[in-house]
């Protein structure tokens, strides 16, 4: 995606707390300077956040999954928030996790989960676009030998108020990305906000519309193989045979695989070879102990742990529930359960619904 010249610049480091670990993670997040970094298309970077081309095109970096719960559009909105920039110009891009180390980790966490795309990244993703803000406005300053203090930016516009002289980023971008970064960058208070936050129209939708949007499974190599992997059907349990030879003269088949002692996997030429070669093929398996479980004996279990002669762990307690109750005027009791689901999820994930990188 990018040129990577040897990087020799001063490095802006922030210091954010990884929610729920207590970890204080110094993120060196490589912000302008001499020597311009620059895009595929030879566009100049801002900063490590933040590439604008001279069409005024703003492309945001994001460097999470997107998994359907609008963590792309959501960062996007946070750094274009802090930039100032025009929301209609946005487009977005992936740094690769080999680009992130090659570059000190410069996107930080790659890891997604859930809200934590968010929620984890929020401040120094809004410190890209400030930062990128401020050395944008500074050029056009430097250029109109005025005061930055007498610059604002706004729409991907930037305005000298006191002469009304008027610029645009993709006219000063070349000139930012050689400054040195601010070493103050004041965020704007959420009340202000006219971006982050608000109902805007998902940026990934389009290309999942149309079929451009690229996903794991549409990825082709020269010489690539597929498979189609089974697991024991009951957690525990274990692989106990297979009948290799039934399948092995379908076409594309190449191997059958045990994988560890609990499941079993075809290779093939496509992945569609290799699941109708996997739904062929004659398995026997040792379910172990927790074939006897049902959804009826999980209610049964998670009941028992409810009871009220059990201990119970008490993280924070608030008042007097107890006696609120028992003094109520009214009281409505009503009992809620869910039955017991599984992940379900389109491609393989690793841990749950996170991804690392």
């Amino acid at each position: 995606m990018n040129h990577m010249p040897t990087l020799n610049r001063r490095a802006f480091v922030i210091g954010t707390a990884a929610v729920g670990a207590g970890l204080t993670l110094g993120l060196d997040i490589p912000f302008g300077g001499p020597t311009v970094v620059r895009a595929a298309d030879g566009s100049p970077e801002v900063n490590a956040w933040v590439v604008i081309r001279p069409d005024d095109t703003v492309v945001i970096r994001i460097a999470r999954s997107e998994m359907g719960q609008g963590t792309l559009t959501g960062l996007a909105q946070l750094v274009a928030e802090e930039l100032e920039c025009d929301w209609s110009k946005v487009t977005t891009e992936y740094p690769t996790p080999g680009q992130s180390v090659a570059r000190k980790r410069a996107w930080g966490d790659f890891s997604t989960g859930g809200s934590r795309g968010i929620r984890t990244s929020q401040d120094y993703v809004r410190k890209g676009g400030a930062t990128a803000r401020m050395m944008l406005v500074q050029a056009a300053a430097n250029e109109w030998k005025v005061p930055a203090s007498e610059c604002t930016a706004a729409n991907s516009v930037i305005t000298h108020t006191p002469s009304g002289r008027t610029t645009t980023y993709g006219k000063v971008v070349e000139a930012a990305a050689k400054l040195e970064p601010p070493t103050e960058v004041k965020l704007k208070d959420p009340k202000d906000w006219k971006i982050a936050g608000k109902a805007l129209k998902r940026l990934d939708t389009p290309d999942k519309t149309t079929g451009k949007m690229i996903y794991g499974i549409d990825i082709k190599l020269p010489g690539m193989l597929n498979a189609a992997i089974k697991d024991c059907p009951v957690f525990g349990g274990k692989l106990k045979s297979f009948d290799e030879a039934k399948v092995m003269d379908m076409k594309g088949v190449k191997k059958v695989v045990k994988v560890n002692d609990h499941a079993v996997a075809v290779v093939a030429d496509t992945w569609w070879h290799a699941k109708t070669a996997l739904d062929a093929l004659s398995i026997v398996w040792d379910e172990g102990d927790n074939a006897k479980v049902s959804s009826a004996s999980i209610a049964k279990w998670l009941e028992e742990g409810l009871d009220s002669a059990q201990p119970a762990f008490i993280g924070n307690q608030n008042g007097d529930a107890k006696a609120a109750v028992a003094s109520a005027a009214r009281k409505v009791e009503a009992v809620y359960n869910y039955p017991y689901q599984n992940h379900a999820a389109m491609e393989p994930l690793k841990r749950h619904r996170t991804l690392y990188c």
